[in-house]
């Protein structure tokens, strides 16, 4: 009992850490005048090689919606692990995360996307 309680401390502690992380990770950000106005924060997560992630900032661009954007492969190997593996657990992912993978943050609840899907984007924003 004593174990897993200190197994939930710990990952409470690191999701917590990670969250913080998250606002001051080295983001692009996009339609920046329509962020103070926005009711959802938008953080998108791609690789500069993926094609549907490519139409998914299109998608956002188009929709002229604020967004932050960070390529997972243009950043240190241990920073990626540490993202992805914060995900995984943070949003108790069924399969890997793939990309695009999206973070429709709204009054405290995160929504998320796990690969390019525009009809449930729009749904969020």
């Amino acid at each position: 009992m004593n174990s897993r309680k200190n197994k939930l401390k710990t990952i409470f502690f690191i999701s917590f850490f990670m969250d913080i992380f998250l606002e001051n990770l080295d983001w692009t950000i996009e339609n920046k005048d329509y962020l103070k106005n926005q009711q959802v924060s938008i953080y998108y997560f791609s690789l500069t090689t993926c094609p549907y992630c490519k139409r998914g900032i299109k998608w956002l661009l188009e929709k002229n919606v604020a967004f932050r954007w960070l390529y997972l492969d243009k950043i240190l190997l241990e920073m990626k692990k540490s993202i992805k593996n914060w995900i995984q657990e943070k949003y108790n992912l069924p399969t890997r995360m793939g990309t695009p993978f999206v973070i429709f943050r709204k009054n405290q609840n995160d929504f998320i996307s796990n690969g390019y899907d525009p009809s449930y984007w729009a749904s969020k924003i």
